[in-house]
């Protein structure tokens, strides 16, 4: 519990200093172009809680808040599996050509755990052609996210406490982390979930300590979501790998932004 206690407050004590960085790479960025930069936060439910954390720790920085908007682009019970119902590709395809982001951050996969249907072919979950066909459909979102020219950090899912659920989640990881890097793109990256215990196990926990070591919920009942205080923990989480990736693009430091 101490490794966990002093991951989780090194976290959350760099994300101050991980606004400042973020703002003042988007700074520049919004500079140099006349405008925010866009960031889209796209998927299911778990995006929208991505969304949420990182919405609650910009507003708290003066020259972020004013150099950034974020789009929240997430659908509830959406997925890759029913494209016919909800397609994905199509709709980053939309949100490139009409939001025009910098960086998609995306979360799928959560309402997964069924068979594939495409084009009227069913391909069921437990077939040996499962991955391959799933992999198909992630591949079909990064090639509609290559006309945007925007990054992509595709964030796994978390750990889950039904055990089912929690095999289902590392298993699409996989696929996720397969179909990206056999994609070939560098501005495409897959990220490893938030975990409790940073770089070790990877194990559900309904509670874990804030940033003064007090213990909190960070996981809602159904063992799938995290609270309002979780995705705020998930998001500093995410703010140095958003960092990064728009370091990537060129974007220079401005220390009159971060001062």
């Amino acid at each position: 519990m101490r490794r966990a206690k002093d991951f989780t407050h090194r976290i959350l004590s760099i994300s101050c200093t991980a606004l400042l960085l973020f703002a003042a790479i988007i700074g520049t960025a919004a500079a140099q172009s006349g405008s925010k930069v866009r960031i889209a936060l796209v998927g299911d439910s778990l995006s929208d809680g991505i969304w949420g954390g990182t919405a609650a720790l910009v507003p708290r920085n003066s020259c972020l808040k004013g150099s950034v908007e974020l789009g929240r682009f997430a659908k509830n019970s959406t997925g890759l599996t029913r494209p016919e119902r909800f397609s994905w590709p199509d709709e980053v395809r939309r949100i490139g050509e009409s939001f025009k982001p910098a960086l998609f951050v995306m979360s799928l996969g959560l309402n997964d755990r069924q068979s594939v249907v495409f084009g009227g072919r069913v391909t069921l979950e437990n077939s040996p052609d499962y991955s391959v066909k799933y992999k198909e459909r992630v591949t079909a979102v990064l090639q509609n996210a290559v006309a945007s020219t925007a990054n992509l950090l595709w964030v796994g899912l978390p750990a889950m406490r039904d055990a089912a659920a929690d095999r289902d989640a590392r298993e699409k990881n996989r696929m996720f982390a397969e179909a990206i890097s056999e994609f070939g793109n560098p501005a495409f990256q897959f990220v490893t979930p938030w975990r409790l215990n940073g770089s070790g196990e990877d194990k559900f926990a309904s509670y874990g300590p804030d940033q003064n070591g007090k213990m909190i919920q960070i996981r809602a009942s159904d063992g799938e979501h995290f609270t309002p205080a979780g995705q705020m923990i998930v998001a500093a989480y995410l703010l140095p790998k958003m960092i990064a990736t728009l370091r990537s693009r060129g974007a220079k430091l401005d220390d009159a932004c971060a001062s």
